[in-house]
């Protein structure tokens, strides 16, 4: 039971609030704001404690002033969701340019520029944790989507004011404890996306924890090496082929369920897709999207999971022509009877283009970070601080 941590005092000052805005930006547009709508919901709860709400995130792994990875855009898609309520953008992150713009009230919601414009951020660095602190009374820690980063602004901030973990992390925890304490119903894994090298700890540490384990997208092609299958021009990361070979050999391998047909080209440009099952791969194929009998396979363990995770898309779903696994699974999801948690990044985009946000039980804002919990992990930026409650 959570207890209402600001007890009877609830008046929170000057309040700087650390979200995870980390969203993707192409040709200096935001591609998908979801993280940006779900960081905005903690100014309803705090507007009237506060005298003023100053976000700050990161953006990518800039160089230092690295324009392309500047907050600006950011502050303009936040002023457009929240219409009525500017958001005024400081290009600094500490200084007496946020001093002053904090004391003067040049706004009530600021933005703060890139975190990882320092170096102190992500080297966790003492005296800069400082230093953004100091024009604030209370820190709100409410990025999930960094919490498995020992980070200045993870784990360093909240030492220096009265601080609290956000109503966004509270609601991520929530939400995947439930699938973690569903021992006796159990529940599935689907995973997809590119690579496998950031997702192959994890696997190992799900197999004997879950009914099924279902793997698309570029990262099956290193399992399907692993097990002698032709992959033509696929992708596949060679170094991590001996490892899928012992996960798909171990006491849980049977659980591992891979694509059995897939959606090819021999070239992405050309926009060209043929259909073949596993074993008639040519050395000039490329694997782009899976296939209908997979797509069956994978649907049919989907309706049947009392509880299900998913995160990744099945193939290249940003071009339509080698879309066609991620729309189906993502509509297969969205109708299943079960509870269905989402991990975030691209499997959000491919909900907007194929679904509706709600529904799905939970859409998580951290894939990476969703993963390392129902790991069981102990994220450095989860439950360090009393939950903010009002």
């Amino acid at each position: 039971m959570i207890i209402n941590a600001i007890s009877d005092e609830k008046y929170l000052g000057d309040v700087l609030v650390r979200s995870d805005l980390n969203v993707p930006i192409v040709n200096n547009e935001i591609s998908d704001d979801f993280r940006i709508s779900k960081s905005l919901e903690i100014i309803d709860k705090i507007y009237d404690y506060s005298r003023s709400i100053t976000f700050v995130s990161h953006l990518g792994r800039p160089k230092a002033n690295d324009v392309d990875n500047s907050l600006r855009p950011i502050a303009e898609n936040m002023s457009k969701i929240l219409k009525n309520e500017k958001v005024h953008f400081i290009k600094s992150i500490y200084g007496d340019d946020v001093k002053k713009s904090i004391k003067n009230l040049t706004s009530k919601i600021f933005l703060l520029e890139n975190l990882r414009f320092d170096e102190g951020e992500m080297k966790n660095d003492i005296e800069f944790s400082k230093l953004v602190t100091s024009p604030f009374e209370t820190y709100i820690f409410d990025a999930f989507g960094a919490s498995h980063r020992q980070h200045a602004s993870v784990v360093s901030f909240g030492n220096f004011l009265n601080s609290y973990q956000g109503p966004l992390m509270n609601k991520e925890i929530s939400e995947l404890d439930k699938l973690l304490n569903n021992e006796k119903s159990g529940y599935s894994v689907l995973l997809g996306g590119a690579k496998i090298s950031d997702k192959l700890g994890i696997i190992d540490k799900l197999l004997p924890k879950v009914e099924h384990l279902m793997i698309g997208g570029g990262m099956c092609f290193t399992f399907l090496k692993a097990m002698d299958y032709e992959i033509g021009k696929s992708l596949v990361e060679n170094s991590f082929i001996s490892k899928a070979k012992d996960l798909i050999n171990s006491k849980y391998g049977k659980k591992i369920v891979l694509p059995t047909d897939f959606g090819v080209t021999e070239s992405i440009e050309s926009n060209i897709r043929r259909e073949i099952n596993s074993n008639n791969f040519s050395k000039n194929q490329i694997g782009i999207d899976i296939g209908p009998d997979t797509i069956t396979k994978f649907s049919e363990i989907i309706s049947s999971s009392k509880n299900l995770f998913w995160n990744g898309p099945m193939g290249i779903f940003e071009l339509d022509q080698f879309s066609h696994g991620t729309k189906a699974i993502t509509q297969a999801i969205a109708k299943a009877g079960g509870y269905t948690s989402v991990g975030g990044g691209d499997s959000v985009s491919a909900i907007n283009k194929f679904s509706n946000l709600n529904n799905f039980n939970h859409v998580s804002t951290g894939g990476g970070a969703s993963l390392e919990y129902l790991d069981g992990k102990n994220l450095p930026g989860v439950n360090i601080y009393k939950p903010l409650i009002i």
